[in-house]
């Protein structure tokens, strides 16, 4: 399709698809049933090692601590306790531990009560003493056990207690599940002693998150399919397009899925909006197609006559915006994120797939009656002329007042300039909730009586011997990390089974015999806690030493990434952590979400090369190209302005905006170009033509932007941050891009003279 086709063959083309619609819809429906069981069988994969490549060095040093411990992520189920210091609290705690410990996919648990095992058989005595023997004071075993993991099994203030549940490696979401409704049972307790219950820990945030996000994902399925049928109906007053659009919809998320599974693709934490994302590509392509087709309707011609004439018309111009969408989304496929390229790449064959299911439906369904309002219906008639006279309004005054809009442009950009460098990033994955979320008020409480709940890890290698120098030189090194402080940011908590020898070392009798010693007698009297901070050496390999993180979640992004530095420092300048890994949930989030705010502006980068190159084959004009693709540059780079001018933060769904919204506001350029370039073929001046190509597009470019507003506009309900936020600011970068392209797009190009260059989209100039 290198060559523009004549009158005739672009007329014989379109009728023949008119002809043989009903063996186009059966190949449609024969691809749906072969395709149906596949995207039955796509997985989703929900686990943090699924947004990192394989070869991604932090999912490395992760992988690492998986290797060596096993069971590494830890979930805190804290809760307010007024009788803790109390046989009766602790037997609540020990049923509690009891009751966490026994579920799949924990493998232990470290408690009060389980530390008060341990001081009962360090110090035999004690059981048969009537207090608690974790509770005695003037023990200095039971109060170094009380000081070291203050923070962990209880508060500072003795108020509340935690039972920290060590999970398996490949445990299972019905694991937090489980541990979510023994939380919720406990809060459920008539007990008055009981109270502020809470269930935290990074894996709950990202199952919680992934919960979120699947829910939110059905509920904007219906949403955006019921509020664009509703666009659809009252734009067009058409029942068979709101019909097409249902058809194409499932028809290429059905193709998209199948296509998914072939490839060995899963879907992730992004991927739930695929279905919302095509009812927005699909009903932005069939308000074009359907105010075409009317207006041929309109002027008397029969329904196989007008759908061969808009076929004829708008088949490249679609084909040409539905290749700019992909490539816009394909663009994020050079993220270093997995979930994010692998989403761009799956939108991006969904887009190119709603192509193809309007080429195989849409004759089929558009030769039928239409049931309900006639096409013709005035209402539809005088919107569509109001917008078509101020679609020629609003572009003659642009072009004829140049100057202004230059001016007004030039203002825009100072404006850009001033706010892109404000805008700060967003590191904690706990604020992509709303703060009135649950899992936000359970970590506000943990924070507030815990300290930080932010959880990471050092792993470091052991020399064969664990000496007294050793254990020593691991002491320093934590006082060295509790002594950081990065602008009032500073680790909350520091722990390995150094310090627990410390304790172990006030038994008298223990500090006769050697560290190797004390420490086998603390793995067995506390198992768990033990190989959850030391594994021994395999095949070659140096045993691994775990110090055990934790610092506030509720941390900037500039704080969070200089303690995280900070911290690598201070353990790679130490004599003993040359050669230490500084990994864990706490790192890995801040790494995924300040990830994908690098990625962005390469992803931009790409997108805008992808579009800029695909208008140079569409348009066979460099100028055209570049003069089409610099306007709608201008819409992205004013909302992440307004973002950072406003005080917001470029989360995650911020980070993804750049990339996608050129593939997407580039829409209305496609189909401008392609008026505009079939009016200088026929003779016009550039300027009468970029006038009045504004006002032939106007009315569908309007209409599908409404319907794009309002499809990423439901977004905005999700209580997943960044999903609301990716759908907000699309949604204005759209609005935007409608009204450049309705003013500075027509300025530029109508300035001087064009060439009149055969193109792709001049294939329909004739028809």
């Amino acid at each position: 399709m290198n060559q523009p086709l004549p009158r005739s063959k672009a007329e014989k083309l379109s009728q023949m698809v008119v002809r043989y619609r009903f063996v186009l819809a059966l190949v449609g429906v024969i691809a749906a049933a072969i395709s149906f069981p596949l995207a039955r069988q796509v997985d989703f994969d929900r686990s943090i090692r699924a947004m990192f490549a394989a070869d991604d060095p932090t999912l490395i040093g992760y992988r690492e601590l998986e290797d060596s411990f096993g069971g590494n992520e830890v979930v805190m189920l804290v809760y307010e306790d007024a009788e803790f210091e109390t046989t009766a609290g602790l037997e609540r705690n020990e049923a509690l531990s009891n009751q966490i410990a026994n579920l799949p996919g924990v493998a232990g648990v470290l408690s009060p009560a389980v530390l008060n095992r341990a001081v009962e058989k360090l110090r035999p005595g004690s059981l048969f003493s009537k207090s608690v023997a974790l509770f005695k004071s003037s023990d200095p075993v039971a109060k170094g056990f009380m000081n070291l993991f203050s923070g962990y099994t209880h508060s500072a203030d003795r108020k509340r207690a935690a039972v920290v549940a060590m999970l398996e490696r490949d445990h299972t979401r019905q694991t937090i599940d489980s541990l979510k409704s023994i939380a919720a049972e406990l809060d459920d307790q008539p007990d008055d002693a009981i109270g502020d219950v809470a269930l935290v820990g990074e894996p709950v945030l990202v199952h919680d998150g992934f919960e979120l996000i699947q829910r939110d994902g059905k509920r904007l399925e219906i949403t955006t399919i019921v509020l664009l049928s509703i666009v659809l109906l009252i734009a067009l007053g058409d029942m068979r397009l709101v019909t097409l659009a249902a058809i194409s919809i499932a028809w290429s998320v059905t193709i998209t899925k199948a296509i998914m599974f072939t490839a060995g693709i899963e879907l992730s934490l992004v991927a739930t909006i695929l279905t919302a994302i095509v009812t927005v590509i699909t009903v932005t392509a069939i308000l074009h197609l359907g105010v075409r087709f009317q207006t041929s309707i309109r002027r008397g011609k029969s329904r196989p006559a007008a759908l061969a004439k808009t076929f004829a018309r708008l088949s490249v111009p679609i084909f040409w915006t539905c290749m700019t969408d992909a490539a816009g989304f394909a663009a994020l496929a050079v993220s270093g994120i997995l979930p994010v390229a692998q989403f761009g790449i799956m939108t991006a064959i969904a887009s190119i797939a709603v192509f193809v299911s309007l080429a195989l439906f849409a004759p089929t369904l558009l030769m039928i009656p239409n049931i309900g309002k006639p096409a013709a219906n005035p209402i539809v008639t005088r919107v569509n002329h109001f917008l078509h006279r101020t679609g020629l309004v609003v572009a003659s005054w642009s072009v004829h007042h140049r100057t202004a809009v230059i001016g007004v442009t030039i203002v825009c950009v100072i404006f850009v300039v001033l706010g892109m460098g404000r805008a700060e990033v967003e590191t904690s994955f706990l604020n992509n909730f709303r703060p009135d979320s649950e899992i936000v008020i359970d970590y506000g409480h943990v924070e507030s009586n815990f300290g930080g709940a932010g959880v990471w890890d050092i792993v470091m290698d052991t020399p064969k011997d664990l000496s007294e120098e050793y254990l020593e030189s691991v002491r320093r090194l934590e006082d060295d990390l509790r002594g950081i402080e990065i602008d009032g940011a500073k680790l909350t908590k520091v722990i390995s089974l150094a310090d627990a020898d410390s304790v172990a070392m006030k038994v008298r009798i223990l500090k006769l015999v050697s560290p190797s010693t004390r420490l086998s007698g603390m793995s067995a009297t506390m198992p768990v806690f033990f190989a959850a901070l030391l594994s021994d050496s395999a095949d070659g390999e140096p045993g691994k030493l775990r110090i055990m993180l934790r610092s506030e979640e509720h941390l900037d992004a500039e704080r969070k990434t200089a303690l995280i530095d900070e911290v690598r420092r201070v353990v790679a300048s130490s004599e003993v952590g040359k050669a230490a890994r500084v990994t864990g949930y706490y790192v890995m989030m801040a790494r995924l979400v300040g990830q994908m705010i690098v990625d962005q502006w390469r992803c931009f980068a790409a997108s805008g090369v992808l579009v800029w190159g695909l208008l140079i084959v569409a348009t066979r004009s460099l100028r055209l190209a570049t003069l089409a693709l610099l306007p709608n540059l201008l819409p992205v780079f004013l909302v992440l302005a307004v973002v950072g001018l406003t005080g917001g933060k470029i989360n995650m769904g911020a980070a993804m905006i750049a990339a996608v919204s050129i593939g997407l506001s580039i829409d209305g350029s496609v189909h401008f170009l392609s008026a505009f370039q079939r009016l200088r073929r026929r003779g016009h001046s550039s300027i009468d033509s970029a006038i009045h190509a504004a006002g032939n597009i106007g009315a569908a470019v309007v209409l599908a932007t409404i319907a794009l507003v309002v499809g990423f506009g439901a977004m905005t309900t999700s209580q997943f941050v960044p999903t609301a936020t990716f759908g907000n600011l699309i949604a204005a970068t759209l609005a935007i891009g409608t009204i450049v392209n309705l003013t500075l797009l027509p300025c530029l190009v109508g300035a001087g003279h064009v060439a009149e260059i055969a193109s792709p989209l001049d294939q329909s100039a004739h028809a």
